[in-house]
């Protein structure tokens, strides 16, 4: 009974040691982020690859475990906007030019996995994106002289929401460096993001992105 006692005892001394030592390891650090996305828009139903260029908005939740590793989440309005086609051609011997805008918006949560570079303030990101569609809208134009080639019921414009956005998940990967001012830190962040599935149901379309953010820290613990 005695050396049943003894070893409870020190088996809970020595787990308590490693939950203090824990404890005085963590930090969190908690705050805005800003910045922009530059999407390129891909798949075997896409005749030319759309580019553009779009806004991302949101906050970053930054827990460090022991000085080297750690876990990021960012939650983000993501602005995926990836128009900007411009299509020439003719018929019956008349010239116009076909502009395909697109828009489209996600909610985006990111669990990331950082790994610090021991005794340096440069770290590596790495895990899964979730995406729920916001917004997605397109604006095509045709412009030709005078006007002489049009849509079938004789606009130049056609415009509308995108019907059947799916929910996306891509693999994010990046690097960034914390810079300590007081009890701020200011990181600057490059990633790079893999859109796994497709923009909408029944069309093989997806995005990848390639983001710069900031993101402005405050040490909580």
């Amino acid at each position: 009974m005695k050396k049943t006692f003894t070893f409870l005892f020190i088996a809970s001394t020595i787990f308590l040691l490693a939950s203090n030592t824990s404890f005085a390891q963590f930090r969190l650090k908690l705050g805005p982020n800003l910045g922009l996305n530059y999407n390129i828009g891909t798949g075997s139903d896409v005749d030319e690859t759309m580019t553009g260029i779009g806004m991302v908005i949101g906050g970053t939740v930054d827990m460090a475990f022991t000085p080297t590793i750690g876990l990021i989440t960012n939650m983000q309005f993501y602005d995926n906007r990836s128009g900007g086609t411009s299509t020439e051609g003719s018929v019956q011997g008349i010239a116009y030019t076909v502009n395909d805008d697109r828009s489209i918006a996600y909610f985006m949560i990111e669990p990331l996995f950082k790994l610090t570079i021991p005794s340096s303030s440069f770290y590596f990101v790495a895990g899964p994106a979730v995406g729920f569609a916001v917004q997605g809208s397109y604006d095509v134009r045709i412009t030709s002289q005078n006007n002489q080639v049009t849509f079938q019921d004789g606009s130049t414009k056609a415009t509308g929401s995108i019907k059947d956005m799916l929910v996306r998940f891509a693999l994010k990967f990046g690097s960034g460096y914390d810079i300590k001012l007081g009890s701020i830190f200011l990181t600057p962040q490059l990633a790079f993001e893999y859109g796994l599935t497709n923009i909408v149901s029944d069309v093989k379309a997806r995005i990848l992105t390639i983001q710069l953010t900031t993101a402005v820290k405050f040490s909580i613990i």
